[in-house]
């Protein structure tokens, strides 16, 4: 069985580095894994970038150009988090895929697959849907709008446009209702949450949908001691106590919630709770600095990643949309228990007084009861979190689990108008 991946983006990036493991745990098994990536840098086994060399890598820059032309009408700063989709290359043209037996599709943005094409394709598409995205014109999560049951257009995200201008949201809309309806995919949901909304879309409705947790490397993040953890990031050992959160932009990823964070830290400050943060600065919080918060800045290292989640008595994630989940998982993985919202995928990952607590959605002083009613659980909670990454979210289960589908549809292939969600 030969498998070719695409995905788009950085293999540092969350999306893509669930899609790089999956790979990665296809060829331990045994599976002929081929993966497509724009990331000029890949230099794992079985990857290669879908365009090579230093001329590749203008190229697919070019098109990633391309594809945000529908919205240079707009000016505004959050262009980046929103995909026309518009423009792209043809399925046929990528490398190996005469060869494939199957197609999976990952994050395939930034100009790097024409969709119009995948309707040509005469094999079984597996799409692995990390956002979104499939089931609205332009954005990745479409946060309180409902316009997309509806075709989208005025997209509530979008200003008025500087000159006249075709509404972009809508025609992404129509876009990939012509292409994906006709297109032989299976759509597989990285959560329970993800396949709901597929099946619920009017774009992707009447295409089977199943849903496989995402995974993540239970081999990399085990728990550590918290002592000698703490003290490799040089933090008071018997200290704390310690919460650790992703720094987020509250201007340009709203839905990702720091700004409920933000409104929690002075309650924070006044119980005595340390809070660690990692992730890049953004712009809108360049200037940011608060008494008992200690900043980690971006971390590319899984190590001291690692380090930082067995560190942490409570792993604090405010996010009101969430495909999966990533650094809860992991910190999970690490024995870490997570405080996040009843919403989107967290609402599936965490498990009430087993591995953490869920807040009412988008209330931050219910954030803030929960996580001070968590601390004290929290050492008893270790074990029960390390267990539910590994049953859950390994990699070896993921890759088996895609075996199995890829086996199904080279019987099987999908038929149009099915529609299948297995829990």
């Amino acid at each position: 069985m030969r498998v070719l991946h695409l995905s788009a983006g950085s293999l540092r990036n969350g999306a893509s580095r669930g899609a790089l493991w999956l790979h990665q745990g296809l060829m331990a098994a045994g599976v002929d894994s081929r993966f497509l990536t724009t990331d000029a840098a890949a230099c794992e086994p079985g990857v290669r970038p879908v365009l090579p060399g230093r001329a590749g890598s203008q190229a697919l820059s070019g098109l990633k150009q391309l594809d945000r032309l529908p919205l240079r009408a707009y000016r505004f700063d959050r262009r980046g988090t929103l995909s026309p989709g518009w423009i792209g290359l043809p399925l046929q043209a990528m490398p190996g895929y005469r060869e494939a037996d199957v197609i999976h599709l990952h994050w395939i943005n930034d100009g790097l697959l024409d969709l119009r094409s995948l309707v040509r394709c005469n094999k079984p598409i597996v799409w692995t849907v990390r956002d979104l995205w499939p089931t609205t014109g332009l954005c990745h999560y479409p946060q309180s709008c409902e316009r997309q049951a509806g075709g989208c257009g005025h997209c509530p995200l979008l200003p008025a446009p500087a000159w006249p201008w075709p509404d972009p949201s809508h025609r992404g809309y129509r876009r990939k209702q012509r292409a994906l309806r006709q297109a032989p995919i299976t759509f597989v949901g990285i959560s329970p949450w993800v396949s709901q909304q597929l099946r619920a879309s009017p774009i992707t409705n009447g295409r089977p949908v199943e849903m496989i947790w995402n995974c993540i490397d239970v081999q990399r993040f085990q728990p550590l001691a918290k002592a000698e953890a703490r003290r490799a990031l040089g933090l008071d050992p018997a200290g704390g106590p310690y919460v650790l959160a992703e720094l987020r932009s509250p201007a340009s990823e709203p839905w990702k919630g720091f700004q409920h964070l933000l409104q929690i830290l002075p309650e924070l400050q006044r119980a005595g709770i340390r809070l660690l943060l990692f992730g890049a600065l953004p712009p809108d919080l360049a200037d940011f600095c608060a008494e008992g918060v200690r900043l980690f800045g971006r971390i590319d290292d899984d190590a001291q990643l690692r380090r930082l989640y067995s560190a942490a008595d409570v792993f604090l994630c405010p996010t009101l949309e969430e495909a999966f989940g990533k650094t809860m998982a992991e910190a999970m993985a690490c024995g870490t228990p997570v405080a996040a919202f009843r919403c989107s995928a967290p609402a599936d990952l965490v498990e009430p007084g087993r591995t953490g607590f869920l807040a009412e959605p988008g209330q931050p002083g219910s954030l803030l009861q929960g996580l001070l009613q968590l601390l004290p659980q929290a050492a008893r909670m270790a074990s029960a979190c390390a267990r539910r990454a590994v049953e859950r979210y390994s990699t070896p289960l993921a890759a088996q689990a895609y075996q199995q589908l890829y086996g199904r549809l080279l019987i099987r292939p999908p038929v149009l108008g099915e529609n299948v969600l297995q829990p």
